[in-house]
């Protein structure tokens, strides 16, 4: 895969987290004081950008597997986990954001393109 068909899967993946923000922002909006002045509302939209970049390591990575499943989403999740946690380990004022979100979908969603057709189980 040349570097444009790269990025290229890559806009592609990114969609689908990207198609949440607007949602986000309108259910934020609607719930601040000056307009309908619903508490869970706003809590809710901002819910949604506390964890953006979590929702970004699930999309990317049901993205990125080549058959869109939901165990790739899942190690999307997980590896998101262990990366936040073992970065707190080393430097606790360390933040990456979404950036963390983006590499471990990538990183779950080439795992499970991988080793999605082995069974580990078989005697």
């Amino acid at each position: 895969m040349n570097i444009l068909g790269f990025f290229q899967r890559l806009g592609r993946a990114l969609q689908l987290p990207i198609a949440v923000l607007p949602v986000a922002a309108l259910l934020l909006r609607f719930g601040q004081p000056d307009l309908l002045n619903v508490a869970f509302i706003a809590q809710a939209g901002g819910s949604i950008f506390d964890n953006l970049a979590l929702i970004f390591a699930i999309g990317v990575a049901s993205s990125w597997s080549k058959d869109n499943a939901g165990s790739a989403a899942l190690a999307g999740a997980v590896g998101y986990f262990v990366l936040t946690k073992a970065m707190v380990t080393i430097n606790p004022a360390i933040n990456m954001g979404v950036l963390a979100g983006i590499i471990t979908g990538l990183v779950g969603g080439a795992a499970y393109n991988r080793w999605r057709v082995s069974n580990c189980l078989t005697s």
